[in-house]
């Protein structure tokens, strides 16, 4: 007869639970949970198995593995000399060309002055701030171009540009409309179109030139801009003449600002046009364009002032 296999004894001696429960009792009085409690057989015992996996961790490297490691670390090592090796010569090669073409290349040997009517090539690269053998690209061509602009008045705009390998290009753009200002000395001030002070003390009205009146000089000095009594009058005595150079109105013959409510512009010496503000400034131009065509052709020599709103309405007082 088998004898059947008898089972471990789990449960506690009866003193031991006794303990216990008067221990929770006790914590539970202070509000504290009791702790929980487990069986031996309950527990996982992982930690033999977590040891084994630290222990496989640790166990050294095979000569094959450390070998390969090295391999690696020595051909990173050597790509990466070979990278700061081929930026440090790229660097190097570009110091060198900077230094030279700084140095001895790209010096100036040719200045081709082209757009020249009024100023000979002499004159105009006799006040050229820049000479032969500067390097091409240490020039300053804005100063040089101010410089030009200045000492040469009748030159209303200069633009200075390099061409590979040696030779500087001087653009020059002559002033296309002359102003006159009238003084009490009977003599005129010539200005361009942005009144930079062309020539003072002309005792002739040049031809082509346009008269400007009612307008007041504090100061005028060659090669400067002319300075007016009055700001406002200057304002809307540059924005005449805009209009006049944008627009290529060349039957203008003169222009005039007395205050902000009182612009003129004279047609062919013979027409006034009372444009009021400068407010709608083209508009009122092109309105009594129309209107002193349409004159001219039933009496080309008529004169007189022509009114203009900005409602378009048209009023003409003939002289």
């Amino acid at each position: 007869m088998k004898k059947s296999k008898q089972k471990p004894n789990t449960k506690r001696p009866p003193e031991q639970d006794d303990a216990a429960s008067e221990l929770d009792r006790a914590l539970s009085s202070f509000g504290i949970d009791p702790p929980k409690r487990y069986r031996r057989e309950d527990v996982v015992e992982e930690a033999p198995q977590r040891s084994r996996q630290h222990r496989e961790k640790e166990l050294p490297k095979t000569r094959q593995q450390r070998h390969a490691e090295q391999n690696k670390k020595r051909k990173q090592n050597k790509l990466l000399r070979r990278i700061v090796a081929i930026i440090s010569l790229t660097l190097g090669i570009l110091a060198v060309l900077v230094v030279l073409s700084l140095t001895v290349l790209f010096k100036i040997e040719t200045v081709t002055v082209e757009g020249n009517q009024r100023y000979a090539e002499e004159e105009i690269t006799a006040v050229l701030p820049i000479t032969y053998q500067d390097n091409l690209f240490l020039a300053d061509t804005e100063k040089a171009a101010a410089k030009l602009e200045q000492n040469l008045p009748y030159i209303y705009d200069a633009t200075i540009s390099r061409k590979l390998p040696s030779t500087l290009l001087v653009n020059i753009t002559e002033t296309p409309t002359v102003y006159a200002i009238l003084t009490e000395d009977e003599t005129y001030i010539l200005t361009d179109g942005r009144f930079k002070v062309l020539e003072l003390g002309v005792s002739e009205l040049p031809e082509g030139a346009i008269t400007v009146t009612n307008a007041t000089v504090t100061t005028a000095v060659v090669g400067q801009q002319i300075v007016f009594g009055d700001d406002k009058t200057a304002e809307n005595l540059q924005l005449l003449a805009n209009a006049v150079t944008d627009l290529q109105l060349t039957e203008i013959t003169g222009i005039s600002s007395i205050d902000i409510n009182n612009n003129y512009m004279v047609y062919e010496d013979r027409i006034t046009f009372k444009l009021g503000t400068v407010e709608n400034l083209e508009n009122k131009i092109y309105t009594a364009l129309t209107a002193a065509e349409k004159l001219n052709e039933s009496n080309p020599q008529v004169s007189g002032t022509m009114t203009i709103t900005d409602d378009k309405q048209i009023y003409f007082t003939e002289n």
